[in-house]
């Protein structure tokens, strides 16, 4: 399993729009085969601040959805929808409870 995190800034003015694709983005994200989870957040303390939290069956998996056409018009987009680079994490489980 291979988690990753990632946390995007909205522009300024831009963060319904943002939010608009962020949310296509995990509608074409479900339709892949090796996308366990992928879950949008809004940062409640950071106003305009969206993290991922993204589950890839394996790294393959991962390519997968780094490389889709989907995921290219993605990025497209958000380029001028938001501020700064975004923050990407990859992330070991050490140990949970169920949800």
């Amino acid at each position: 399993m291979l988690i990753v995190t990632a946390k995007i800034h909205a522009a300024e003015g831009k963060e319904q729009e943002l939010e608009t694709v962020l949310r296509e983005l995990v509608k074409d994200t479900a339709k892949e085969e090796g996308s366990v989870e992928y879950r949008l957040h809004r940062v409640v303390d950071t106003p305009g601040t969206f993290r991922f939290i993204e589950k890839f069956k394996d790294q393959d998996a991962f390519d997968v959805h780094s490389n889709s056409e989907h995921f290219k018009k993605f990025v497209s987009k958000v380029e001028d929808l938001t501020a700064g680079e975004g923050e990407f994490e990859r992330l070991e489980l050490l140990d949970s409870i169920p949800e």
